[in-house]
C-alpha cells in the first residue's frame, strides 16, 4: 500500500513538472513567434516588396503546418513523441537564424515553409500530452490555461519589437533567444513525454467524417482569430472610428482571448464540453449580429461585446481539446489532434482572403458576414452532431 502511494505521488508530481514545463516553454515560443511574425513584415515592408509576396511569405508557415499534419503520427511513431518534439523543435529554432543573414523574400519563403513542416510535430504532441496529463475532472482548466498562455505569448510578441526598438536593436536575436529558451526547458522533460505510438487505426483524413463539429471548433477559431488579426482594426476605421480607438478594439478582443479561457474551462469541467461550446457558438454568433445592428453607435459597449467575443472564439479552440482528450486517448488521441491543427491552420491561411474580398465586395461589413457565417455553421453543427461529445 506504501509503495503504491508512493507510485502515485511521483505520479503526480512528474504529471506537474511535465505540465509546469510545458506551460513555460509554449509562452516563451509564444511571445517568439508572436513577434517575429511583424518583425518580418515590417522588415520586408521596409525593404519595398509588394503586399502579395509579403502576404505569401506570411502563410508559408501554416501551410508548412497544415501539409505535415497528416504525417506527425508516422513521426512520432518512428522516433517516440518526446525525441520528435525535439527533433523538430531545433529544426524550427535553426531557420530563424539565416533570417538576419539574407534579405532574399525567397529564401525566406523556404525558411518559414520549412519552419511550418517541423511546427506541427511540437504542436500535436504538446496538446496531446496536456490532455493526457490531466485528470477528467480539471482538464478543461489545464487546457484552457494552456490556451491562455499561448494568447497571452502572442500578445506579448509585439512588445519586444517595441522594446528593441526603443534600444536602437535588432528584435531578432532576441525572438531567437526566446525559442532557444523554450527549447531548453523542454529537453529534460522528454523522458515524461506520453507514449503515442499507437494510432488504433485512426487516420487523420478519417477524423474528419468522424468528428466534423469538434474540428469545425478549430475553423472557427482560426478563422476569426486571423481575419479578425487582419482586418478588424481596418474595420473599426472603415466604420467611423479613430485609429486609436479601431486599434483599442483589437486589443480588447485579445484581452478576451486570454482572460476568459480559465472561467471557460472551469464551466467545461463543470457542465461538459458541449453546453460551453453551444454557449461559445451562440456568442460568436451574436457579435457580428450586433455590430451589423448599429452597436457601432456605442463604442463602449461594442467593447464589451468584443471583450466576450474574444474569449468564446478561442474558448472554442479549448473546449473542444477537452471534448477531445475525453473521448480519444494515447496515438489516437494524437492522430485527432493532428486533424485538429490541420484544420486551424486551413482556417488561419484561407480565412483573411476571404475576408478581406468580402470587405472589397460589400464594404466594411463584410468581415462581420464572414464572422457570422462561419460561426452560425459551426454552431449548427454542433447542435446536430451530439453523439460526437
Amino acid at each position: 500500500m506504501i509503495n503504491q502511494e508512493a507510485m502515485a505521488k511521483e505520479t503526480e508530481r512528474q504529471r506537474f513538472t511535465a505540465l509546469a514545463g510545458l506551460y513555460a516553454s509554449i509562452f516563451t515560443f509564444g511571445i517568439s513567434f508572436g513577434g517575429l511574425v511583424p518583425w518580418m513584415a515590417l522588415h520586408m515592408d521596409a525593404q519595398g516588396l509588394d503586399g502579395l509576396l509579403i502576404g505569401l511569405i506570411s502563410a508559408a508557415h501554416p501551410i508548412g503546418v497544415m501539409l505535415m499534419a497528416p504525417f506527425t503520427q508516422k513521426i512520432i511513431r518512428r522516433f517516440g513523441s518526446g525525441n520528435a518534439m525535439i527533433f523538430c523543435s531545433v529544426v524550427g529554432v535553426a531557420t530563424m537564424f539565416p533570417l538576419g543573414l539574407t534579405d532574399s523574400p525567397w529564401i525566406w519563403l523556404a525558411l518559414r515553409f520549412i519552419s511550418g513542416l517541423s511546427g506541427s510535430v511540437p504542436w500535436v504532441v504538446t496538446e496531446t500530452w496536456i490532455n493526457t496529463a490531466t485528470s477528467p475532472k480539471t482538464r478543461g482548466r489545464a487546457v484552457a490555461f494552456y490556451a491562455a498562455i499561448m494568447a497571452a505569448g502572442f500578445a506579448a510578441g509585439p512588445e519586444v519589437l517595441k522594446w528593441s526598438n526603443h534600444l536602437g536593436v535588432s528584435a531578432l536575436p532576441w525572438l531567437i533567444g526566446l525559442s532557444v529558451v523554450s527549447l531548453i526547458i523542454i529537453l529534460p522533460l522528454r523522458r515524461l513525454a506520453p507514449a503515442l505510438d499507437d494510432s488504433g487505426g485512426a487516420h487523420v483524413l478519417g477524423v474528419f467524417l468522424t468528428v466534423p463539429a469538434l474540428l469545425s471548433a478549430a475553423i472557427v477559431s482560426g478563422a476569426i482569430d486571423a481575419s479578425f488579426f487582419s482586418f478588424l482594426a481596418i474595420w473599426g476605421q472603415r466604420v467611423g472610428f479613430d485609429e486609436s480607438f479601431a486599434l483599442t478594439l483589437l486589443s480588447v478582443f485579445i484581452a478576451g482571448n486570454m482572460l476568459l479561457q480559465f472561467p471557460v474551462g472551469w464551466l467545461a469541467d463543470r457542465i461538459g464540453p458541449r453546453p460551453v461550446m453551444l454557449i461559445c457558438g451562440t456568442v460568436c454568433v451574436i457579435g457580428p449580429v450586433l455590430a451589423l445592428s448599429g452597436l457601432t453607435a456605442y463604442p463602449f459597449w461594442l467593447g464589451v461585446v468584443a471583450f466576450i467575443w474574444g474569449g468564446c472564439v478561442w474558448g472554442a479552440y479549448s473546449v473542444a481539446l477537452v471534448a477531445m482528450g475525453r473521448r480519444y486517448s494515447g496515438g489516437e488521441l494524437a492522430v485527432v489532434n493532428a486533424a485538429f491543427v490541420m484544420a486551424y491552420t486551413f482556417a488561419n491561411v484561407s480565412a483573411p482572403p476571404a475576408s478581406g474580398l468580402a470587405m472589397d465586395i460589400i464594404g466594411p461589413h463584410g468581415l462581420m458576414i464572414v464572422a457570422l457565417a462561419v460561426a452560425a455553421s459551426f454552431t449548427l453543427l454542433v447542435l446536430a452532431r451530439k453523439r460526437e461529445f
